[in-house]
């Protein structure tokens, strides 16, 4: 059973466990309508007609002949009116894209005033093509507005400008969930959230989403770096669950003048630029993600930067306003491999009267091995705060506490001068108690009670886990508020592992191989399944007929889990019962 096990913990990696964060205030999920079935829906279809009456049977075309259904279907209603766009499966060849204004919003009619709050919903394996039109500019596909709103299982490609936009002056999107949507290939924005102008919260959640191919206007290099795959602008309470984000031509998450956000359980690969970018932004946890970049897959030709995992930094946007703060971030739990940078800070572009001020960062548990840069970048590290010298006296950084990790590269690749670097200023805003490092690093060695563990991993293991990687397991003092490791397993209260997961026990540590044990495999079809949980907890893998993995989750006794894949109609599930540790 040994292959078994290594397998399984292989599969862990991309787990998405539900796992309770370090938030002070609970961001919440969003408030939705009732089901789909209760909502006033209109069907199109690849091959429909705008004669038709937008039922199941006789599915209308455009989207002008949709909304224009829905208008009169609607006109006896008042108030906030569910409504959904419901495609059936097919690929769409798009005549337009669809912005939802005023018209489309708030309409007055012999019953009073209702506001449609229209749901995006495809039914089986939907793709809106939109290579053939030109998008509004600074809108998406579908620009929209409302309340309590669902956009899901969709497949969104080649748009010359945003995939999805929510919300716009004056109309805001509020309590959105974006749930299996996929958006390929984009001149700029993958999806953009929020509005600067409007204080009101966002409330979006995007799950199971993915994002890849965006912001293409940069893909040579010559264009400025504007577009990223999920943007956030002016948002507040919004949470990334469970996506995967690959060769983004710009920022993958950017949370921008924006608060109270969760990225977390998501993967991103490949990224041109960071993985998550937090400019002017505050209450923001980051956690259990997995960042990866791959050496055979350099964005550029000749390269000018390797991918960031996290990068903060406070920009003016606004010349009114003076100061501008990055604060309260958690970066905890995340696996980096193959980073240029874990961990970013750089000085960003304000005016002389205007201040930065960078604070209260914690990044702690987190499991970082490799390391490296495309050709001609110089700033790599682990570690990195870039500032002009001298150091501007506009700029303020203070309280960043770099804790328990794991920091692992060859250091005949990398010199381990090279793997924590920043002006001598800076040098006391940062503490760094009780890390593992693959060598000894000018100015932290082995202070703030730091390990130096020569046989820990120099390149990214078969398995990330301390019982498979013996040389990752260590012990260090707790953090408080991270209860829970990348996988949801409990950390001890007094002393943990060091790195984004948990040390198994030793009596575990040396039990037998059948700790996890294959219960079933089957074929399925589609692109999602149910697993419930009836007496135990289990790890739920999905492979392709050719033998790849393209999916695994995990679920807890007396609980479900839906597994979800994109890759192909046809798979096979494999279930493994876990044993209770």
């Amino acid at each position: 059973m040994r292959r078994v096990i290594f397998i399984s913990l292989a599969l862990l990696l991309l787990a998405y466990p539900a796992m309770q964060g370090q938030i002070s205030v609970r961001i919440p999920e969003p408030n939705l309508h009732p089901s789909a079935e209760e909502r006033y829906s209109v069907y199109l279809a690849s091959d429909g007609n705008d004669a038709n009456a937008g039922e199941r049977t006789s599915p209308v075309r455009t989207f002008a002949r949709a909304i224009a259904l829905l208008k009169e279907r609607t006109s006896d209603a008042q108030g906030r009116v569910a409504c959904a766009f419901r495609f059936l499966p097919g690929e769409y060849a798009l005549q337009s894209n669809f912005i939802q204004r005023a018209e489309d919003y708030k309409i007055t009619g012999p019953a009073g005033t209702r506001f449609l709050d229209l749901s995006i919903e495809g039914e089986g394996f939907t793709i809106l093509d939109a290579s053939k039109i030109t998008i509004t500019p600074g809108h998406g596909v579908f620009t929209l507005c409302g309340r309590g709103i669902t956009v899901s299982n969709i497949v969104i490609r080649n748009s010359s400008e945003f995939g999805i936009r929510l919300g716009q002056p004056g109309y805001r999107c509020t309590n959105v969930l974006l749930k299996k949507v996929i958006i390929d290939g984009t001149y700029s924005h993958g999806i953009k959230i929020g509005d600067e102008t409007s204080a009101l919260s966002d409330t979006t959640m995007l799950q199971h989403c993915t994002v890849r191919n965006t912001n293409l206007m940069n893909i040579r290099g010559e264009k400025g770096q504007f577009g990223s795959a999920i943007k956030m602008f002016g948002a507040h309470d919004v949470i990334v669950d469970s996506c995967f984000v690959e060769r983004n031509w710009g920022e993958a998450v950017c949370i921008n003048n924006s608060q109270r956000v969760e990225v977390r359980n998501t993967t991103i690969i490949d990224n041109w630029g960071p993985a998550v970018y937090c400019d002017v932004a505050s209450d923001v946890r980051i956690h259990g993600n997995v960042f990866k970049s791959n050496e055979d897959t350099t964005m550029f030709p000749r390269g000018h930067r390797g991918m960031v995992g996290v990068l903060l930094s406070a920009e003016a946007w606004d010349g009114s306003r003076t100061d501008y703060f990055t604060e309260r971030i958690d970066v905890y739990n995340n696996v980096f491999l193959n980073m240029a940078g874990c961990l970013d800070i750089w000085e960003g572009a304000v005016g002389f009267l205007q201040r930065q001020i960078i604070r209260d960062v914690r990044f702690a548990h987190n499991t970082c091995i490799g390391m490296w840069t495309t050709q001609g970048n110089t700033s790599t590290a682990f570690v990195n705060a870039v500032y002009s010298s001298p150091f501007p006296a506009n700029r303020t950084i203070s309280k960043i506490r770099v804790a328990n990790n794991i920091f692992s590269v060859s250091p005949l690749k990398v010199a381990p001068k090279l793997w924590v670097r920043m002006p001598s200023e800076a040098i006391p805003a940062f503490t760094y108690p009780n890390n593992y490092w693959r060598t000894e690093v000018p100015g932290i060695g082995t202070t703030f009670s730091n390990v130096i563990n020569t046989s820990l991993p120099e390149t990214e293991p078969a398995s990330l886990y301390p019982s498979a990687t013996p040389s990752l397991r260590g012990r260090v003092p707790s953090t408080p508020g991270i209860d829970h490791d990348a996988r949801g397993l409990q950390r001890e209260r007094d002393s943990t592992n060091a790195g984004a997961f948990e040390w198994e026990r030793e009596s575990n540590v040396l039990e037998s191989d059948d700790s996890e044990s294959i219960l079933s495999s089957y074929m399925v079809y589609g692109q999602s399944y149910v697993i419930a949980a009836q007496q135990s907890a289990y790890t739920i893998s999905v492979y392709c007929l050719d033998g790849r993995m393209i999916s695994t989750c995990y679920v807890l006794s007396g609980e479900k889990s839906t597994v979800v894949w994109g890759e192909t109609r046809q798979a096979i599930i494999c279930l493994q019962r876990r044993k209770s540790r």
